[in-house]
């Protein structure tokens, strides 16, 4: 059941879907730019669809679509095996997979007639030299939809290559985008600000939580799942190997405290999925989580939110 802001934004998708050939969906982080996406992949049904965004968004995007969208056939596009999937598409298909993904099987996923791409947090692609950038040029559809909370309006070139994407040609060559908004915008020519902004409104739908407050309920809450890096893996499993043979040994022994060091065991493994430093000092591996947080906290700072970030680890923090 959509809140009535999501249902005005999923009609405005679907109204643009049957005379366009995208659209950026701009909704301020937290209210359901992926719900929306989904209502509109189901009216979108009668071909396969897919989804683009960080590796960590995949497994949400089945979470979501398992609960709100039961009807579609939704598979993570990973794995050696992947190509079978690309052999059982059809309607009410979707495939979610990861920017590094699309770039590197672009060849194969350029060939297929999707019904609709979802970009989700686009910003991934702002670079048009990219790799990414130009694997998503290629992919054919008959929709385009770009997902990101980062304000557009204050990202003049990076505005530029998602409609490059979506909709190409709209905002003229990046040479022409230069001349006639980039450069005058820098200099604080408001006009400019205003015609590009006339420009792309059609296109473009961006609420803000203070917006649609009414609608909102007292907290949202968004679970992010993050998949570690082989390194970290590596790391996690050494703990994970030692300290059960530890406990087989106790438990060979009868050790009245065996409960306690699985609870230890436990909390080894939660610092290193924390961070590879928690569990091994001498550790060079980046932290995967810790990075995602950080992406984050950029994407939240840059639309002007306070944070408060909590850790059961203060050596983390």
């Amino acid at each position: 059941e959509l809140r009535p802001y999501q249902q005005d934004g999923f009609r405005w998708l679907a109204r643009l879907a049957e005379w366009s050939g995208g659209a950026v969906l701009a909704d301020d982080m937290g209210l359901g730019k992926t719900v929306q996406a989904l209502a509109l992949l189901l009216r979108r049904a009668d071909g396969p669809a897919l989804v683009i965004g960080p590796a960590s968004v995949g497994w949400n995007w089945v979470q979501e679509a398992e609960r709100f969208a039961p009807s579609l056939r939704i598979n993570e596009y990973r794995g050696s095996d992947r190509d079978a999937l690309l052999k059982d598409l059809g309607p009410g298909a979707v495939l979610v997979t990861s920017w590094d993904l699309l770039a590197r099987d672009i060849d194969v996923l350029a060939d297929v007639d999707w019904s609709t791409v979802v970009f989700d947090e686009a910003q991934a692609m702002k670079n048009p030299s990219t790799r990414r950038h130009k694997a998503a040029r290629r992919l054919k559809a008959g929709f385009l939809l770009v997902l990101t909370g980062t304000p557009a309006e204050n990202h003049a070139g990076e505005l530029h290559a998602m409609m490059q994407v979506v909709l190409p040609g709209l905002l003229g060559s990046r040479e022409q985008f230069r001349h006639r908004f980039l450069g005058p915008i820098q200099e604080g020519n408001n006009a400019a600000r205003q015609a590009l902004a006339q420009l792309i409104s059609p296109f473009v739908l961006r609420r803000l939580k203070r917006d649609v407050a009414k609608d909102l309920p007292d907290r949202i809450d968004v679970t992010r799942s993050i998949d570690l890096s082989p390194a970290e893996r590596r790391i996690y499993d050494r703990v994970r190997k030692a300290g059960l043979s530890q406990l087989a040994v106790a438990d060979e022994t009868g050790d009245a405290q065996q409960r306690m060091k699985v609870l230890a065991l436990l909390t080894r493994l939660r610092l290193a999925a924390c961070h590879p430093k928690l569990a091994d000092p001498d550790s060079t591996a980046p932290s995967t989580k810790t990075e995602e947080v950080l992406e984050l906290l950029d994407a939240l700072r840059s639309e002007g939110h306070a944070v408060l970030v909590f850790s059961q680890f203060v050596k983390h923090l």
